[in-house]
C-alpha cells in the first residue's frame, strides 16, 4: 500500500511538474529569417530486447499502438511527459530521451522486460491533462514501433534492485506494467512530435508533408491573370487549328495528285475538220483538262507537224466548203496567196460566202478553240490548230443549150460559176453580144442568120484561165418562096435586114444583163386571129420564067427577116411576148409608123413597125401580157439578138430551144 501511494504521489508531482521545453519551439525560433535545413535522417537503431527475468503473462508489454500517418496539416505542439526525478532515478531518466527520440520510424516493437525494483521506483506520474491532446496527435500519426524493452530499461534508475516477479503480487505486477505502458506510450508521441520537425526526405518510408506555414514563410506563386489564361487558350487553339489545317492539307493534296493522274488524253476534244470535202490533219494542239474546278488544270501540248499539210486533191470550186464538227467552237481561218498578202481573215462561219478569184496556190491556218463559261467550269479548254495547203484549180463548166440548130434559130453556151468576176470570152464566126450574168454563172446567145451556110462551126470559149473548143452544128432551115409575075405586087409594107431606121438601129448594142423571159418565156402578142403574108426567110421572086420558079435559090429575090401580121378584122390588140423594158416608143412616120422597142435581155429585143395606137412610153417597164397598142390593118413584127434577125413565129411558139436556157 505504500508503494501504491508513493506511485500516487509521483502522479500527482508529475502532473504539477512544469512541462520540459520542446525542441520544436527551439527549432522554429533558429530557423527565423532563413530556410530551414533538414536534418540527416537518423540511422535505425536494433536493440534485442534482453530480459534476466522469464517473462510472464503479467509482465508482457502491451502491444504496440497503431497510429495512423500524420496528416497534411501541421500538428499541435505535444508536450511529452517527464517522470519525477527522484534522487535515485533523476540522473538516469534525463538521458533515455534523446535516445528515444532517434529511434526509427519502422522499428519494430518489442515486449519491456523490467527490472524488479520496487514500489517507489515503478510509480509513474499520472500523464497532465494538456497532454491529452498530444495522446490524441499520437494515436493520428502513422504506425510507430513501440520501445523496446532497453528503453524502458533505460528509463528505470539503474540502481534499482532486481526482485523476482514471482515474489510480487499480482495487483503490483498490473500496476507496474500500466505504468511502463503509459510511459512508453508517452514516449512515442514525442517521437512522433520529433518526427513531425522532420522534413520528409529524412523518412523514406513516410509520405511527403507539406511544410508547416507556422514554421516558414514561403512565397506563393501570383495567380495568373486572365489575359495570361486568354493567351494560353488561344495558343492551344491556334495549334489545335494548324494541326487540323495541315491534316486537311495532307489529304487535299492526296485528292489533288489522285484526280491530277486520271486526267488522261482521253479527255482531250476529239474535233475533225474538212475542207472541200478532204479531212484535215491536225498539226498542233494545247488542251487543258480541268483538275479541281477552274483553278487548276492538266496541260496537254504538242507541235505534230511543223510544215503545212498539203491537200492531195485541188480545189475544184469557186467557194469551197469547211465543216469543223462537233459545233460549239471557235473557228478561225486565215488564207494567204503565194505572194503571203492575207486574203481572207475571219471565221469559218463567214467563209461561207467567200469565192476565190483566180486559181493558184494558197497557204490556210485554222484555229479551233474554246474557253469555257464560268457556269460551266468542267469545260476543256483550249485550242487545236490546223495548217494546210491547197490548189484552186477550178474549170468552170463549159456546155452547149443544142449541138445543133437551124438557120434562123438561136444557139447559147452556158458557162457555170467561175472564180473571178471577169466574163467569159467566146471566139466564133457568129455574131453575138457576149456573155451575160445568168445566175451563178454566165450565157451566150448566137443567133444564127437566115443566110448562115449549114454546116459545123468552133466556137472557142475561155473561163478563168480554161479554154474549151466547142462545135456547132447548123441545118438548113424550112423556108418558103413565092414567085410572082413581073406585074404582080409583093407583100407590102416590106421592111429588110438593112432597111432600119437609125432610131432603131442605135438600140441594137443596148444589152440588159437581166434575162426577163426567164420566168413565164414568151407568148404571141396578137391578140385576134391574123395572116402572115410574109414570114421569116420568105423569098420573093418576081419575073422568073416558068422552069426557074420549083426552086428557092433566093438568088433575084428579096428575102424577108420579119413578119407581116394582117389582122383578120382589120384590127386588133397587141400584148408584150415578155417581160422587158421599153427602149423606144415612138411614131416615126412614113413606112414604120408607130414603133415600139422591147429590150427582154440579153440582147435579145422585139421591134414592131405599123401600130394603130401606142399604150406605153419609152422608159416602161413591161410585164408579160401587157397591153401595148392598137394594130393596123398590116404590123411588121421583127426579133433581133444584137443585130442578127431571127425567127419571130418560132420564138412565140417555143420552138427555139436556145432561148430555153438561161
Amino acid at each position: 500500500m505504500e508503494e501504491e501511494k508513493k506511485a500516487a504521489v509521483g502522479v500527482d508531482w508529475a502532473e504539477k511538474a512544469p512541462a520540459a521545453p520542446r525542441r520544436r519551439s527551439r527549432k522554429k525560433s533558429a530557423a527565423k529569417g532563413k530556410p530551414k535545413k533538414p536534418a540527416a535522417p537518423a540511422e535505425p537503431k536494433q536493440q534485442p530486447a534482453v530480459s534476466d527475468t522469464p517473462e510472464t503473462p503479467a509482465e508482457t508489454a502491451p502491444a504496440p499502438l497503431q497510429v495512423p500517418e500524420a496528416p497534411d496539416a501541421p500538428q499541435p505542439d505535444t508536450v511529452p511527459m517527464m517522470l519525477p526525478e527522484t534522487p535515485e532515478t533523476a540522473s538516469e531518466t534525463a538521458p533515455a530521451q534523446p535516445e528515444a527520440a532517434e529511434q526509427p520510424e519502422q522499428a519494430e516493437p518489442a515486449e519491456a522486460a523490467l527490472p524488479d525494483t520496487g514500489a517507489d521506483e515503478t510509480a509513474a506520474a499520472e500523464p497532465a491533462p494538456e497532454d491529452t491532446a498530444s495522446e490524441d496527435t499520437a494515436s493520428a500519426e502513422p504506425e510507430q514501433p513501440a520501445p523496446d524493452a532497453d528503453e524502458g530499461a533505460a528509463n528505470a534508475p539503474e540502481d534499482a534492485p532486481q526482485e523476482d516477479s514471482t515474489e510480487e503480487d499480482a495487483p503490483e505486477k498490473k500496476a507496474r506494467a500500466d505504468t511502463i505502458a503509459r510511459t512508453a506510450q508517452l514516449s512515442i508521441a514525442q517521437i512522433m512530435a520529433g518526427l513531425a520537425d522532420t522534413p520528409a526526405e529524412d523518412t523514406p518510408d513516410a509520405p511527403p508533408a507539406e511544410p508547416d506555414s507556422t514554421e516558414e514563410d514561403t512565397e506563393e506563386e501570383p495567380a495568373d491573370t486572365l489575359t495570361q489564361k486568354l493567351g494560353r487558350g488561344v495558343t492551344g487553339m491556334l495549334r489545335w487549328l494548324l494541326l487540323v489545317v495541315l491534316f486537311v492539307l495532307v489529304i487535299a493534296c492526296g485528292g489533288v495528285a489522285w484526280l491530277y493522274h486520271n486526267a488522261t488524253p482521253d479527255m482531250l476534244p476529239q474535233i475533225k475538220a474538212t475542207f472541200d470535202g478532204q479531212e484535215l490533219a491536225p498539226t498542233a494542239y494545247k488542251w487543258h483538262v480541268p483538275i479541281v474546278g477552274s483553278w487548276l488544270r492538266r496541260t496537254y501540248a504538242e507541235t505534230l507537224n511543223p510544215t503545212p499539210a498539203e491537200l492531195a486533191l485541188p480545189v475544184s470550186g469557186a467557194s469551197p466548203d469547211l465543216v469543223v464538227t462537233p459545233g460549239g467552237y471557235s473557228a478561225q481561218l486565215t488564207i494567204t496567196d503565194a505572194a503571203g498578202e492575207s486574203i481572207y481573215d475571219g471565221s469559218a462561219t463567214g467563209f461561207r460566202s467567200y469565192r476565190f478569184a483566180e486559181n493558184g496556190t494558197y497557204d490556210a491556218k485554222l484555229i479551233v478553240s474554246t474557253s469555257g463559261t464560268p457556269a460551266d467550269e468542267a469545260t476543256v479548254t483550249g485550242t487545236e490548230t490546223w495548217q494546210f495547203r491547197f490548189t484552186v484549180s477550178i474549170k468552170p463548166s463549159i456546155q452547149l443549150a443544142t449541138d445543133s440548130v437551124a438557120q434562123g434559130g438561136v444557139a447559147a453556151v452556158r458557162v457555170g460559176q467561175t472564180l473571178g468576176q471577169d466574163a467569159p470570152a467566146i471566139k466564133t464566126t457568129l455574131k453575138n453580144v457576149g456573155f451575160v450574168k445568168a445566175g451563178s454563172g454566165w450565157i451566150c446567145y448566137l443567133p444564127i442568120p437566115w443566110n448562115q451556110k449549114p454546116g459545123n462551126i468552133d466556137l472557142e470559149v475561155s473561163a478563168d484561165g480554161y479554154t474549151e473548143t466547142l462545135s456547132l452544128s447548123v441545118r438548113a432551115g424550112s423556108f418558103s418562096y413565092k414567085d410572082y409575075s413581073k406585074t404582080s405586087q409583093m407583100a407590102a409594107p416590106y421592111i429588110g435586114e438593112d432597111d432600119a431606121p437609125a432610131a432603131v438601129s442605135k438600140l441594137f448594142a443596148t444589152v440588159d444583163d437581166k434575162i426577163q423571159w426567164s420566168v413565164g418565156g414568151f407568148v404571141q402578142p396578137f391578140l385576134d386571129s391574123f395572116d402572115t403574108p410574109l414570114t421569116y426567110g420568105m423569098t420573093e421572086y418576081a419575073g422568073r420564067s416558068y422552069s426557074e420558079r420549083g426552086t428557092n435559090y433566093g438568088y433575084g429575090g428579096r428575102t424577108s427577116t420579119n413578119v407581116i401580121i394582117r389582122p383578120k378584122n382589120g384590127k386588133g390588140s397587141m400584148i408584150a411576148p415578155a417581160s422587158g423594158r421599153v427602149l423606144l416608143a415612138k411614131d416615126l412616120g412614113g413606112l414604120y409608123g408607130n414603133t415600139l422597142v422591147i429590150e427582154h435581155g440579153a440582147g435579145l429585143k422585139s421591134i414592131f413597125y405599123g401600130l394603130a395606137s401606142l399604150d406605153v412610153k419609152t422608159g416602161d417597164t413591161v410585164k408579160q401580157g401587157q397591153l401595148l397598142g392598137g394594130c393596123s390593118k398590116a404590123v411588121v413584127a421583127e426579133m433581133r439578138i444584137g443585130t442578127v434577125p431571127i425567127d419571130p413565129l418560132a420564138v412565140w411558139r417555143s420552138r427555139c430551144d436556145g432561148l430555153k436556157l438561161y
